[in-house]
């Protein structure tokens, strides 16, 4: 195994792609095994009220199976009424994977902060390479987010995707895992407050009929005159087994249960295999 690392502070626009390194493959190894993404968000000394909402990609002449290759990080949020509490918890993610790579050719690791930039932070990434050679499968994954819905108790958009077809190697014929990110932005308020979602799938990209409906995380808490608010590591993985068809096209809905945050984000990633 050979494990490679690279870091850059976090963006200052949202919405945008930044790189966070650029690896080279070494010698002697066949794929990358392993991906870790961590954010350490800094939100400053002010009353403040922000999301986190972090998604990685990789891409570049290094990997054989070509784009797209996306990963929700941890998502939270954190809101203060006036200067608080200070919170630091662990928030490295990480995914099995199985993505052949080429010896010498490069492999772009980003990241883009969905609708709001961070105050300051640092965002890092972890390859491990190895010696195995890949499955002949498929490793592709990808993402679609939206505005968490400000209306509870009814089912509303992400996004529509297509299921890839590989450029090279084997086209995706499942769903392995779903990983399920939610972002509250309360507003800097006095508030008690839960945060519970679920999604939906269906489509034609689904080779079984009907509706599948999962989790998001959730959590609660309040904060009052003085003090803080956070929802941190709000980012939920399913191991799932879910047949695809190669194009054909997947809805993912939202359903923010019983209460909402002022505002918010949400994403859903699909690993395929």
């Amino acid at each position: 195994m050979i494990s490679q690392t690279g870091i850059v502070a976090v963006p200052s626009s949202a919405d945008a792609w930044t790189t966070i390194n650029t690896f080279t493959v070494p010698a002697d190894v066949k794929r990358i095994s392993k991906v870790k993404f961590s954010i350490a968000a800094d939100f400053g000394t002010s009353a403040t009220s922000i999301r986190v909402a972090p998604i990685f990609r990789l891409l570049g002449s290094g990997l054989l199976e070509q784009s797209p290759h996306e990963y929700l990080g941890n998502f939270g949020g954190l809101s203060a009424v006036t200067a608080g509490a200070g919170v630091v918890q662990d928030n490295v993610i990480e995914y099995d994977v199985d993505i052949p790579v080429q010896t010498g050719g490069t492999i772009d690791a980003q990241v883009n902060t969905l609708d709001e930039a961070i105050t300051a932070g640092t965002v890092r990434c972890e390859l491990e390479f190895d010696e195995e050679a890949p499955k002949a499968k498929n490793s592709m994954s990808q993402y679609t987010d939206a505005a968490l819905d400000t209306t509870a108790d009814r089912w509303s958009t992400i996004g529509t995707v297509t299921v890839p077809r590989a450029g090279e190697g084997k086209s995706p014929s499942r769903i392995r895992e779903l990983v399920i990110g939610v972002a509250p932005d309360q507003g800097t308020s006095a508030v008690s407050l839960r945060v519970g979602a679920r999604v939906r799938l269906s489509g034609s990209g689904l080779t079984r009929s009907g509706a599948l409906e999962f989790l998001a995380a959730s959590a609660g808490n309040e904060i009052v005159t003085d003090g803080v608010l956070v929802y941190s590591n709000l980012t939920k993985k399913h191991k799932v087994n879910i047949p695809v068809n190669a194009g054909g096209q997947i809805l993912i809905e939202q359903r923010v249960d019983v209460e909402t945050p002022t505002a918010g984000t949400i994403a859903a990633g699909l690993l395929y295999e």
